[in-house]
């Protein structure tokens, strides 16, 4: 038997509607928020001469801010929403400098294939193991909170 037509229309209605341009300029300004906080991680390791990438220091950064509750999910979820689904974009200046420097794939084209391979492999395994293990925690915490299991 199947569901009344009146169901979706219901569990919609249980969802905030926000508005295109309100939702669009909240990403807009998370965006910036985290570029912000990519800027703040490069202007500290260049100041204290460290040889740490800017963007490693400012997700440990962002971490450290949501772990300690300084700053909510909700406060940058959709930027970093926006930037995995921009992702490709990010990729484009390393297709660039293949081409700018051909005589050394040329040379080294091997070499480079298989690190650059392993190395996105296992970049896709820890990313995996993070958002699992990420998930567990979010499922973890909303069962400690009472909230219902797909609620979170």
């Amino acid at each position: 038997m199947s569901a009344p037509a009146s169901a979706p229309i219901a569990a919609s209605a249980a969802r905030p509607v926000h508005s295109a341009p309100t939702h669009r300029l909240r990403t807009v300004a998370q965006v910036a928020a985290l570029v912000a906080v990519w800027f703040a991680a490069d202007w500290l390791t260049r100041k204290l001469g460290w040889s740490i990438s800017p963007g490693v220091i400012g997700l440990l950064g962002m971490l450290g801010l949501l772990l300690t509750g300084r700053a909510k999910v909700g406060w940058v979820k959709d930027g970093a929403n926006w930037f995995l689904g921009e992702l490709v974009l990010f990729f484009i200046p390393c297709v660039v400098a293949v081409v700018n420097y051909l005589p050394l794939f040329r040379r080294e084209g091997v070499q480079l294939v298989i690190a650059v391979t392993a190395g996105t492999v296992l970049v896709m395994a820890a990313t995996a193991l993070a958002v699992h293990a990420g998930c567990r925690l979010e499922t973890r915490l909303a069962r400690l909170r009472g909230e219902p299991e797909g609620e979170h």
